[in-house]
């Protein structure tokens, strides 16, 4: 179930995020994701990775100790739909530049972090998961 109040939670999360500067273990596209979700329904994917890595190295470690991959990650906490029938607040995954990535949608399109912050991005999800309790 989410949040009564879930879509003003999430432009509340959208509007802090829109000038954060990218950094990995701080500010990255899972942990964007993630508090989103937490914004949406209350869950947070991220827990068990908040404060464990600081680099991209040290993220993918960190995800292949605790669950061995983004998919089995997102499958913990969500359940997956079709693409086609992502809806807002809802997390994918897609092939960006620098390797597999996490956005959310939102407003029609789908969002993740940069080096300036949140932006809309162009990508055709691989999975979705619908964020909900």
């Amino acid at each position: 179930m989410r949040h009564r109040d879930w879509a003003l939670r999430l432009h509340d999360t959208f509007k802090a995020s829109l000038g954060r500067p990218f950094s990995w273990g701080e500010f990255d596209c899972c942990l964007f994701a993630a508090d989103c979700c937490r914004a949406v329904c209350g869950i947070d994917p991220a827990a068990p990775y908040r404060g464990q890595y600081a680099s991209e190295a040290g993220a993918k470690r960190a995800l292949a100790t605790i669950h061995g991959s983004l998919e089995a990650a997102w499958d913990a906490c969500f359940e997956r739909v079709a693409p086609a029938f992502a809806q807002r607040g809802d997390v994918g995954l897609y092939e960006g530049p620098a390797g597999r990535a996490m956005a959310v949608h939102w407003a029609g399109d789908w969002w993740s972090t940069a080096e300036e912050g949140v932006r809309r991005i162009h990508c055709t999800p691989l999975l979705v998961w619908r964020v909900e309790a």
